[in-house]
């Protein structure tokens, strides 16, 4: 599985994107391909804008990032491995 994902052939989902599930979010997103889902949806369209709604990141933070933020569900269905973050 974690050749997989280096290999990008496989990706990693981040469930909830708080102040904890973010940073690692956007950590993994350096190396690998990430789902980040968040269920309010405001908070999402931040983030694709490069935003850290809870104020914490730096832009810069999401450069180089290959991350894709949603609040739909169905897009969880792409991912192979899951970390949820409760915050």
């Amino acid at each position: 599985m974690y050749e997989s994902l280096l290999k990008k052939e496989k990706k990693l989902a981040v469930i909830g994107l708080g102040y904890v599930g973010l940073p690692i979010a956007l950590e993994f997103a350096r190396k690998i391909s990430v789902i980040g889902f968040d269920i309010n949806a405001e908070r999402v369209e931040m983030m694709k804008k490069g935003v850290d709604p809870s104020d914490e990141l730096e832009p810069e933070a999401f450069d180089g990032c290959d991350i894709e933020f949603t609040a739909n569900l169905e897009d969880l269905k792409g991912a192979n491995f899951f970390i949820v973050a409760n915050y």
